[in-house]
């Protein structure tokens, strides 16, 4: 298989998971404005206080979707490039897949959704109640320092780690069923 073929499947299914991943974040953010409050600066999160119990729910049942998310797009992906292959995949399609998929929607998430949308634009549904005007809406080194912390950068650290369990499970599914 050419890398154009894995870099095209690639992009699709980063597409989908970009795609999923802010309609789960933004209707989590519709049900309860204070669903994500654990991802807000530190400032906004004193403020507001303490997350109400939908907001707690609605985290629940966003962070299940996620999980959900983060497992099937990949299934799906690995499986439609196993079937524009003969033969096995081995580790590097289903790797570059995972990969381009988790880097895709990290800088999707730090770009439009933190610092276009929370950061510029605020909408209402992402301004917390009593919490307006606040500076801390437009501190775009918040979302940069939480994605790159030190003394880890785990964030960054994460997207070739998720490529490599998308790849290492569909290496080992493969050795295992051959």
């Amino acid at each position: 298989m050419g890398f154009t073929v894995i870099a095209r499947v690639s992009m699709g299914y980063a597409l989908v998971l970009v795609s999923l991943f802010t309609l789960i974040v933004i209707g989590s953010l519709f049900v309860a404005r204070d669903a994500l409050l654990s991802d807000y600066p530190p400032a906004i999160r004193e403020r507001y206080g303490t997350q109400s119990a939908r907001g707690r729910r609605t985290a629940a049942v966003a962070g299940l979707l996620n999980l959900a998310l983060f497992i099937a797009v990949p299934v799906v992906g690995v499986l439609d490039l196993h079937d524009r292959t003969e033969g096995r995949l081995g580790f590097l399609p289903p790797f570059v897949l995972g990969t381009t998929g988790f880097l895709a929607l990290t800088l999707f998430d730090l770009l439009v959704i933190d610092w276009l949308l929370f950061c510029t634009v605020r909408p209402r549904f992402m301004v917390l109640p009593g919490t307006e005007g606040m500076p801390e809406y437009r501190d775009l080194a918040f979302h940069a320092k939480v994605l790159v912390p030190r003394p880890v950068p785990w964030p960054l650290l994460a997207v070739p780690g998720y490529g490599a369990l998308v790849g290492g499970l569909a290496w080992l599914v493969e050795t295992v069923t051959a």
